[in-house]
């Protein structure tokens, strides 16, 4: 009598990375760092965990490298491979350490049900950024960016600083304005310009190596900026 227990079909990595790569329709706000420095609006037409096609009024230059942030998904570094007047598409696809994560995050976005790119004034972006809040007091906390936007962000921390309590987050001034599960959410004093710039200040301590301590504060000491390889934990 023959075994019926057969093992289970394996699936091909080039099936897997089909699927990894498939483009889904999803109209979400974002912005672009062209190379000229300048920071734009634009509009994903469609999505996947290797690309997107974007609509703006002024789309950069076929082949130019660009910085994107999608709404609910993340940022990206990529080359724009098609360029008309008002589209362009871009491959982050040399970004392989993010794509399965951004794969989840598009699963996560269409599972939720995106309520169209007119919810909000700003373009959450989700990150994993380890950062520093400075509460009124002088002490220090470690913390880590769920998601920022130009103007506020979503911090998981703990224990979690009490509503309307005015904090530092790396060198954004911010207030308390909501807590949740995992931390709080905090809107900025002076809202950044550039999505870049908000990103780069609301880490700077993380990011310049600067680890300050105030009396009983411990913990570990902290991975490099936002996942960037080569960048290495500060020894003690």
């Amino acid at each position: 009598m023959s075994d019926l227990r057969q093992p289970a079909p394996s699936i091909s990595a080039d099936i897997v990375e089909r699927r990894r790569y498939r483009r889904v329709d999803l109209p979400l706000k974002a912005r672009f760092l062209g190379q000229n420095g300048e920071e734009r609006p634009c509009l994903v037409i469609n999505v996947s965990a290797g690309g997107a096609l974007l609509r703006a009024n002024s789309p950069p230059r076929e082949g130019e490298n660009v910085v994107l942030y999608i709404d609910e998904v993340g940022r990206f570094e990529g080359r724009v491979i098609r360029s008309t007047a008002h589209e362009f598409a871009v491959d982050y696809r040399g970004q392989r350490s993010k794509t399965r994560r951004t794969a989840d995050s598009l699963t996560l976005t269409l599972n939720n049900g995106s309520a169209g790119p007119d919810r909000r004034a700003a373009p959450r972006i989700k990150t994993d950024a380890r950062a520093v809040v400075r509460l009124e007091s002088g002490e220090v906390q470690f913390c880590s960016i769920m998601d920022i936007s130009l103007t506020g962000a979503s911090i998981e921390i703990d224990p979690r600083p009490p509503l309307g309590a005015q904090i530092t987050l790396g060198k954004m001034a911010a207030k308390v304005v909501r807590r949740h599960e995992k931390g709080v959410g905090v809107v900025f004093s002076g809202p950044a310009q550039r999505m870049e710039d908000a990103i780069n200040a609301a880490g700077a301590d993380v990011k310049e190596g600067a680890y300050p301590t105030s009396p009983g504060v411990d913990g570990p000491r902290l991975a490099g900026p936002f996942g960037k390889k080569g960048a290495a934990a500060p020894t003690s």
